[in-house]
């Protein structure tokens, strides 16, 4: 049986990646087109060592491998018309890949010392080679852009027995809290653009901001129970998409900010992943349904309208059900119709929530 686990979406949501594995030949990495959707395929030449290896397919079509060892992490490039290629091995204890915006700009590498500290690392587009650019003090957990550039990056550090979020500026080095009379805010994600800062605290309290260090909001709408997760937010930064999980079936909620109003759109029954991307055609994530294999998913959400477009994106296992996809709003299925000159598209039973 044939499993899929750890998706992830390149920046713009155009290309998703995962680790998959059919029990028998080790793990693979499944490479899934969805501009248009087409049926994964395996990249050649990168050999994830289990299902908790990372990476980070890029928007051009590539896909990062992390490949780690007791003391060495290598860092690999495939894509699935060419073989794979190795871009740099460093030396340390952790590494992590975070997308990077600059357009002459593959990746951000984060590698961590004992010490403690972590160093940045740039791999530039023309060579992939990594390249250092600072080192600061403590560990670096996670990481959210503040700006289009590519100028400051807003991590977790855990420092001299705390865990705060802080802004690094890889121009100059600085570093410095951005919420410091709120220690226990972590940013989650950011529209920089839009004005829209994401965040959680310690006690599991979503909320947002509309610039870094400013004003905290905790609406009680992305705060209500069955384990609400924010997953991405639209372009626009007005609406936020919000994963509920209530026994092994998930729910989608859509927050719209400026009118403090959330609405729960219904899926077919089955399990969200943890990643996402908010793209023009609609919010797009790793979905397991109790009748299928994870796959890849996409909906057209609208909390003005309480509605939404849901469609499974092209799935190897369910070649029969291409060509179809249902139509539902809040109050249940509202229809279902065929779609000429669309093959990737596989239909689903709509259910209400």
């Amino acid at each position: 049986m044939l499993t899929r686990t750890a998706f992830r979406f390149s920046p713009h949501g155009s290309y998703a990646a995962c680790l998959a594995s059919d029990g028998g030949a080790g793990w693979h990495v499944e490479h899934w087109p969805l501009d248009p959707a087409r049926p994964p395929s395996p990249v050649p030449g990168l050999a994830p060592t289990g299902p908790h290896s990372r990476m980070l397919p890029l928007d051009d079509g590539g896909v990062l491998l992390h490949h780690a060892t007791p003391d060495r992490h290598r860092i690999i490039l495939g894509r699935p018309d060419r073989p794979a290629r190795l871009l740099g091995t460093l030396a340390a204890l952790g590494l992590q890949l975070l997308p990077h915006p600059a357009h002459d700009a593959l990746a951000l590498a984060i590698t961590t010392r004992s010490d403690p500290s972590a160093t940045l690392w740039l791999l530039r587009r023309r060579d992939g080679e990594p390249r250092p650019l600072l080192t600061v003090s403590g560990l670096l957990i996670g990481g959210t852009w503040l700006d289009p550039a590519g100028r400051r990056l807003a991590v977790n550090r855990a420092y001299q027995g705390g865990l705060t979020c802080v802004a690094v500026d890889l121009h100059d080095g600085s570093v410095e809290e951005i919420w410091p009379d709120h220690p226990s805010v972590r940013l989650l994600f950011a529209v920089p653009h839009a004005g829209l800062f994401v965040v959680a605290d310690d006690n599991g309290r979503i909320g947002w901001a509309c610039t870094p260090g400013g004003r905290l909001q905790w609406p009680a709408d992305l705060n209500r129970p069955h384990n609400p997760w924010p997953l991405a937010a639209d372009v626009t930064g007005e609406q936020v998409a919000v994963r509920l999980d209530q026994g092994g079936r998930s729910r989608l909620l859509v927050y719209e900010r400026h009118t403090d109003r959330a609405v729960v759109l219904p899926l077919p029954a089955g399990h969200l992943g943890d990643a996402a991307a908010w793209t023009p055609t609609g919010l797009r994530f790793a979905f397991t349904g109790p009748d299928r294999r994870t796959g890849v998913a996409e909906i057209a959400p609208s909390a003005a309208q309480a509605a939404g477009t849901f469609r499974l994106l092209a799935d190897p296992d369910a070649p029969q059900a291409f060509g179809a996809f249902g139509a539902f709003g809040a109050s249940g299925v509202s229809g279902v119709s065929g779609v000429s000159g669309a093959p990737d598209v596989a239909g689903v039973p709509a259910q209400a929530g």
